[in-house]
């Protein structure tokens, strides 16, 4: 399996070959290289940026043609998976407010 092979395998959505090869050039990645289990983070990041991607794509409706995308909360739920499984910064977290006390005396 190549490298590209993995990271489609990963991704289940019909995807433009131009943004997973980008997605693969951004990440200093060779599709055609074999992949190797030391390439697992690399293709998650990889992943990662597809499904950012994925999630900030608006659906494409023309005509009798209606794309709509898997739905966003599921994709949501699997790139801030994988951004802290490979610790990279998810985008799209929430902030948690920290919390200070003011004492009054």
């Amino acid at each position: 399996m190549t490298i590209k092979e993995a990271l489609t395998s990963t991704v289940n959505f019909p995807l433009p070959d131009t943004a997973i090869e980008k997605a693969l050039i951004d990440n200093d990645l060779n599709g055609s290289e074999t992949y190797a289990k030391s390439d697992a983070k690399a293709v998650g990041v990889c992943m990662a940026g597809l499904l950012f991607t994925l999630i900030t794509s608006a659906d494409v409706t023309e005509d009798d043609v209606w794309i709509k995308l898997p739905q966003r909360d599921v994709l949501l739920r699997a790139y801030s998976s994988l951004c802290r499984k490979w610790g990279i910064p998810d985008e799209f977290a929430v902030p948690t407010p920290t919390v200070k006390q003011v004492r009054l005396w």
